[in-house]
């Protein structure tokens, strides 16, 4: 089957969790990215995918919701009870990350979540969920751009989780493949008290 896919944030996690599920490496599922031309033509209509990214399923169907095709790829990997849950409060709280970031992106995303993540090591259960992997991917270029202060101060806890989701062995793996740059710890001479300090002077 074929996942075809743009170079958005939706796709990338996609990307990520085709790469997770090993149905890449087994062939079970080929990644078409898009050109630029390609996309032009399907939103002119030449091309009939509904939206991208869209999964072309064994049975000739066309998924192009992002959590239908992610329960897909987990339903036909065998992940579907590690990575979505075995039960409806589990699956709420993976939909509830997809449903944020439907209405907000970024920054607003990070804030959204930050209580929520004070006290998790992963967003729903005590191993890597959608959720994780899907804010993972929905932030990173945010957390990128991160100075130390940030990753000790205001930022702590979802930087902790962060780090926690990147440093996941599969995912390091994953990351190197696709040319992505694992985010660096602060430094460990950050002083987050004399920072606080300053910026209440101010």
């Amino acid at each position: 089957m074929e996942l075809f896919l743009s170079t958005d944030l939706n796709s990338q996690f996609l990307t990520l969790l085709a790469h997770y599920t090993r149905l890449v490496t087994t062939g079970r599922v080929k990644l078409v990215v898009l050109s630029h031309q390609a996309l032009k033509l399907n939103e002119e209509g030449v091309l009939k995918f509904p939206s991208i990214p869209s999964l072309v399923t064994e049975d000739a169907q066309i998924l192009s919701n992002v959590f239908s095709i992610a329960q897909y790829l987990t339903n036909i990997s065998f992940t579907e009870k590690i990575l979505i849950g075995t039960d409806n409060q589990t699956l709420g709280q993976v939909l509830q990350v997809f449903e944020a970031q439907r209405k907000i992106q970024g920054e607003e995303l990070i804030e959204a979540f930050l209580k929520h993540l004070e006290s998790k090591v992963f967003f729903v259960t005590n191993h890597v969920t959608l959720a994780d992997l899907f804010l993972y991917i929905h932030t990173y270029d945010i957390v990128s751009t991160w100075n130390d202060e940030q990753k000790v101060g205001k930022y702590v806890h979802f930087f902790r989780w962060f780090k926690q989701v990147q440093a996941l062995p599969q995912i390091a793996e994953i990351n190197k493949t696709l040319g992505r740059v694992d985010v660096k710890p602060a430094s460990p001479f950050v002083d987050i008290s004399s920072t606080s300090k300053q910026k209440k002077q101010k």
